[in-house]
């Protein structure tokens, strides 16, 4: 699997991140501009390089992301470039006339997050692009990603934790919300287990009503 590029407003990073680790729960290289290139001379030239490198480009629409000149600049030469642009609507927003004829995918119910739908149609562009399952393009990255995995296989759930609770603002949550923001069929004792082997993160924590959760330790 080749990689994807992910336009997104700066302000909406806590969505890049869930993105990023869900993708690559499905073995899918996100390529995406960490306010590194933005804030330095040649970032154009930059992200060009990112988009070429790239067989389909995801658009993060928000109301933060309708305002940004980067992220209009950088689907509008993807466009211009002929790269299959794929809309992911996180809020009510302008959608600019251009992409209001793209289907795009419904990000902004919590608890109903398309994301098969999104690995699926980026795996049909793929297929639609030459590309082949396994083609080896970025086997470097994928094997870094199995080796940390191999270390911590709890790795990828500390951080989808991590990046609902600072997406939303919170503290801690209950095991059974966790569930269903991220989509997850962690059971109550593997949640306490993640927590018990990370006491430098989080904490377990009983909610309203009893309910067992953790609370996050770190800022």
């Amino acid at each position: 699997m080749r990689n994807v590029f992910l336009s997104y407003a700066t302000k909406d990073h806590y969505f890049a991140d869930l993105a990023e680790i869900k993708l690559a729960e499905a073995g899918i290289v996100l390529w995406r501009d960490r306010s590194q290139l933005r804030a330095g001379a040649d970032w154009q030239s930059g992200i060009e390089r990112g988009i070429a490198d790239c067989f389909a480009v995801l658009i993060a629409l928000s109301a933060n992301s309708a305002e940004s000149s980067y992220v209009t600049y950088e689907w509008a030469y993807a466009l211009g470039n002929g790269k299959t642009v794929i809309p992911m609507k996180l809020s009510e927003c302008l959608i600019h006339p251009r992409l209001q004829t793209i289907q795009h995918l419904d990000f902004s119910v919590p608890g109903a997050l398309p994301w098969e739908s999104l690995v699926a149609r980026i795996r049909e562009v793929e297929i639609g692009d030459g590309g082949e399952e396994g083609d080896g393009g970025n086997e470097p990255a994928r094997d870094s990603e199995a080796a940390a995995v191999a270390v911590d296989p709890d790795a990828v759930h500390v951080k989808a934790i991590l990046a609902y609770l600072n997406q939303r603002g919170y503290q801690m949550a209950s095991f059974e919300r966790l569930r269903t923001r991220l989509e997850t069929k962690l059971s109550d004792e593997q949640f306490t287990r993640i927590i018990d082997k990370h006491r430098s993160i989080f904490r377990r924590a009983t909610l309203k009503g009893g309910r067992p959760g953790l609370a996050k330790l770190v800022p």
